[in-house]
C-alpha cells in the first residue's frame, strides 16, 4: 500500500474542564455540565492512498456496511436499498419498495439514519423506523438476499409520526426527539413499553432553544447510539461541538473541536449562508466513534467547497484519537473492518473511493 504519513503529537491534549451550570445559559448553549476542548489529537494521519471501486450506482445519497455486507440508501423507487458483498462489491439484490402499500415506505429511508442494525442467532436485521406512517418495521436480511424479495414486517405500529430523531435501542427501549414549543426546542425522551421518561443528560439538552420564528435546524443534531457502551452520540450539524452521554448513568461530555463554544443565539442572527456547516456525518463502532468535520461557510460549501474535510475519532469517554486529513472532498464514510479499509462517498460527485488503513487502526486500538 501506499505509504501513510502520519505523526504521534508529544505533549498530550489538553482537556480543560471548566464552566459550570451557574456560568452558562443552557439555552444559548447545548452542552452538558462537563465540557472540554479537544484541538489536537494524538495522532495524525493523511490518506493518500486513494483507490477508486468503479461503483456507480443511480440514485445512492448515503451508505453502511454491515460486516462482509455494503448496503447503499438510493432513490430507486423499486429497491431503495442496494446490498452489495465485502470486498468483491458484487450487487446481492435491490429491496424495499417506495409506495402507499401495508409494507411500502412514502419516503426514502437511511441506512445510517433512525435504523438499527442487530444479529440474532446469525440472522441479520434491519428494524427501520417509517417516519410518515409512525412505525417500526423489521426487516430480514439474510432471508430477503437468500429468497431474492423483501421479507418484512411491522413490529410496532403505535409511534409517534414525524419524529425529529429516532432510535431503537434494544427491545422496547426507544429514543425519540421532537420539535416542540412552537418548534423552539427539540426535546429527547426515552420510550421503554410505554413509559416516558428523560434522564439527566437529555434534561439539560432540552434546555436549548431559539427564538420564536427563528430556524429551528441551528440545534440539528445527528444522532448514533453504541450499545456495548450504551452511550449515545450527538453531532451537531451547525455547532461546534458533539455531546456524549450514558443512557443509563450519568456520565455525560461535551467535546468542543475548537477553543470557543458556539453561542446559538450568535449563530441565529446570521443569515443562512453566513452560517458555519461544522460536521456532515458521524459513525460509531465498538472501540471509537468518527466524525467528518467541514468546518466551512454554508454558503461555500453548497456552491463550491474550499475547505477538505477530515475525520475526527474518539474514544468511548471522549478522548480525541486520531485526525484522519482527506485530500478530496468526502460527505460520509464507514469502515471495512474485516479488510482494515474505510470507505468514503461523496454526496455531491457520487465519488466513492476506499483506503487501507490496517497501519491506522493498529495505532489507535492498542
Amino acid at each position: 500500500m501506499n505509504k501513510i504519513k502520519y505523526g504521534s503529537i508529544l505533549l498530550l491534549i489538553l482537556f480543560i474542564r471548566c464552566n459550570t451550570r451557574s456560568e452558562l445559559d443552557r439555552t444559548r448553549f447545548m452542552v452538558l455540565d462537563s465540557f472540554v476542548y479537544a484541538t489536537e489529537f494524538p495522532s495524525e494521519f493523511i490518506l493518500d492512498n486513494k483507490m477508486e471501486t468503479g461503483l456507480d450506482i443511480v440514485g445512492a445519497w448515503d451508505f453502511a456496511i454491515q460486516d462482509s455486507l455494503m448496503i447503499f440508501s438510493t432513490r430507486n423507487n423499486n429497491g431503495l436499498w442496494k446490498f452489495l458483498s465485502l470486498p468483491e462489491l458484487n450487487e446481492l439484490g435491490d429491496f424495499l419498495i417506495k409506495g402507499e402499500g401495508p409494507l411500502e415506505f412514502s419516503s426514502y429511508p437511511s441506512v445510517t439514519d433512525k435504523v438499527n442494525f442487530s444479529e440474532i442467532g446469525g440472522v441479520l436485521f434491519s428494524y427501520i423506523y417509517d417516519f410518515d406512517n409512525g412505525r417500526l418495521l423489521k426487516l430480514n436480511i439474510n432471508k430477503s438476499l437468500k429468497n431474492k424479495e423483501t421479507i418484512i414486517s411491522v413490529i410496532d405500529d403505535s409511534l409517534p409520526k414525524f419524529l425529529f430523531d429516532f432510535m431503537m435501542l434494544d427491545s422496547g427501549r426507544y429514543f425519540y426527539r421532537e420539535i416542540s414549543n412552537m418548534e423552539t426546542q427539540q426535546l429527547r425522551s426515552l420510550d421503554h413499553f410505554g413509559n416516558v421518561s428523560v434522564n439527566i443528560n437529555m434534561a439539560k439538552l432540552n434546555e436549548a432553544s431559539v427564538m420564536k420564528g427563528i430556524d429551528f435546524t441551528v440545534m440539528t443534531t445527528m444522532t448514533r447510539y453504541n450499545e456495548i457502551h450504551d452511550k449515545i452520540v450527538e453531532m451537531n450539524f451547525g455547532l461546534n461541538y458533539i455531546n456524549l452521554y450514558a443512557v443509563d448513568g450519568d456520565f455525560g461530555k461535551t467535546i468542543c473541536v475548537e477553543s470557543k463554544l458556539d453561542d446559538i443565539g450568535q449563530i441565529e442572527s446570521k443569515e443562512n449562508v453566513d452560517r458555519i456547516f461544522r460536521f456532515s456525518d458521524v459513525r460509531v463502532y465498538d472501540n471509537f466513534f468518527g466524525l467528518v468535520y467541514v468546518n466551512e461557510k454554508e454558503e461555500t460549501y453548497f456552491t463550491s467547497r474550499k475547505n477538505l474535510p477530515e475525520i475526527l475519532l474518539f474514544d468511548w469517554e471522549g478522548n480525541p484519537l486520531a485526525k484522519l486529513k482527506l485530500q478530496s472532498h468526502i460527505s460520509t464514510f464507514d469502515i471495512d473492518f474485516l479488510n482494515n479499509e474505510i470507505y468514503t462517498f461523496d454526496s455531491r460527485t457520487d465519488e466513492f473511493a476506499k483506503y487501507d488503513i490496517g497501519e491506522i487502526l493498529s495505532v489507535i486500538q492498542k
